[in-house]
């Protein structure tokens, strides 16, 4: 089977310091600091600080340096808390959220404002179906503007991820979006500037600590695929809560209350990079033609390793791809003994593998024993037939 998706991107990261780099004192307080925003050409970001209340702040970025953060000019909400911004991509609308503000359908709802004649003016709830009487935070828009993502808490779980898309002058029902939300806590869309990924922040998947950085690959048919953790250097062992990356790819951002910062949770900065990659691979299990194992045995004979290496070549020279090794046998012997065997087959296949650079998280192996025959097990020929290796191409994540 042929499988494509459309834009597939791998990402790769790695601190500008070996470590997390801290912004400063510029940005960061004993408060907590939330990344919101990245202003186009990496001008500056904007990004929520929160004492006894949350308020939006920008700084400017003048020779890789981040200027002292001000307050977001908004003359007419000063006198009231305003939680994570975003913006449209022309920076002429501006979506956040109003914490009891007294036209609110719930605690929290999202606003937007526009700037007209250099200023932003009163801002409007964006109502129904967006809002409801439950809290509504942390709204993000895609880069076209036409998807709105954002957190709502439930009356059954702790905080969820939805979305809402605009078309003919209205935004849709809101969607939850099924496969990153847990019982649990899950915070922070940000899709990226290509529509490609979304990452999110979660207490619920298999995380290093608290809550960490996930992100989901936008498949063929406009859902998500399954979360994948960014493991380190992003995550650690404290909580990861929120994540942008600049339009260029180059810069990500992540707020953490990890050891060694200012105080509560600190915006943190890493090299970053996002490279688009072939997206069309052939998925259909082929047979890894010569290789050969001793009678009754999982060592793997001499003449296999040529095999091995020009399969190891391409997984190094194609790093998006993952693969599935499966293993087989005849009907000859237990079926306990010939799953055992076929199990530890495909495990010396990867092992090899792994021996020539291919990072074992990129290799899942499986034994089926003498089920899934490909001929009958009348004769020797065809008892060879079935005692094989397959290997399945997978479209995955490079790190």
């Amino acid at each position: 089977m042929i499988v494509s998706v459309l834009g597939l991107t791998i990402v790769s990261f790695s601190s500008l310091s070996g470590n997390a780099q801290n912004l400063g004192g510029n940005i960061n307080t004993e408060g907590d600091e939330y990344i919101n925003y990245i202003l186009p050409e990496s001008k500056g970001i904007v990004f929520t600080r929160r004492n006894i209340t949350e308020f939006v702040y920008t700084s400017e970025i003048v020779d890789d340096n981040f200027m002292p953060a001000k307050p977001l000019n908004i003359n007419c909400l000063y006198d009231r808390g305003i939680g994570a911004a975003c913006f449209t991509s022309d920076l002429q609308r501006m979506y956040f959220v109003g914490i009891d503000y007294p036209d609110g359908l719930g605690r929290g709802d999202i606003y937007y404002s526009d700037y007209i004649d250099n200023q932003w003016v009163t801002p409007v709830n964006i109502g129904k179906p967006i809002n409801s009487v439950t809290m509504e935070s942390q709204p993000y828009l895609s880069a076209d503007g036409k998807e709105l993502y954002f957190v709502r808490d439930t009356r059954q779980y702790k905080s969820n991820l939805y979305f809402s898309r605009y078309s003919q002058g209205e935004w849709s029902v809101p969607t939850a979006i099924g496969v990153t939300n847990t019982r649990f806590g899950e915070m922070s869309p940000f899709v990226n500037s290509k529509g490609t990924i979304l990452y999110f922040a979660s207490e619920g998947h298999d995380g290093m600590g608290g809550y960490d950085i996930f992100m989901c690959r936008r498949l063929s048919d406009g859902s998500w695929g399954e979360p994948e953790n960014l493991g380190e250097p992003i995550n650690s062992s404290k909580n990861e809560i929120s994540f942008r990356v600049s339009a260029d790819g180059r810069k990500c951002y992540v707020s953490s209350d990890r050891e060694g910062g200012i105080g509560g949770f600190d915006i943190y900065i890493f090299d970053f990079q996002e490279v688009d990659v072939p997206t069309t691979i052939d998925t259909t299990p082929f047979v890894m033609r010569d290789i050969h194992f001793e009678f009754d045995s999982s060592t793997l004979m001499e003449s296999s390793y040529l095999s091995i290496d020009s399969l190891a070549n391409y997984l190094k020279d194609n790093m998006f791809v993952n693969i599935h090794i499966s293993g087989f046998t005849d009907d000859s012997g237990t079926d306990e003994h010939n799953l055992k065997l076929s199990v530890a087959r495909a495990e010396s296949v990867k092992n090899a593998l792994v021996s020539r650079g291919v990072a074992d998280s990129r290799i899942s192996v499986a034994g089926y024993g003498a089920e899934h025959p490909v001929a009958p097990n009348d004769n020797e020929s065809d008892k060879a037939k079935n005692r094989r290796v397959e290997v399945s191409l997978l479209l995955g994540t490079s790190y």
